[in-house]
């Protein structure tokens, strides 16, 4: 039960901290099995523009505050 309100957590922060291009985009969640464990896979881009001071996104090159994570979700270990 933990890893599915884990799980759910993770999904309402996500989705309460996107808006206007800006926050977190969940671009796969699926469950996955492989050598026989079993977990959750989940790939996101984290969008950091707005969260950034103003002197950091004057001199950060364009789509430098754009971060990609994968991460294979095996309550009590996770991969990223």
């Amino acid at each position: 039960q933990y890893q599915v309100g884990q799980l759910y957590s993770v999904a309402e922060a996500s989705k309460n901290e996107t808006g206007g291009g800006e926050g977190i985009q969940v671009l796969k969640n699926e469950p996955y099995e492989k050598d026989g464990e079993k977990g959750q896979y989940t790939h996101k881009i984290y969008h950091l523009k707005s969260k950034v001071p103003g002197f950091v996104r004057m001199i950060a090159p364009e789509g430098s505050l754009v971060f990609h994570e994968k991460a294979w979700n095996a309550y009590p270990y996770c991969r990223t």
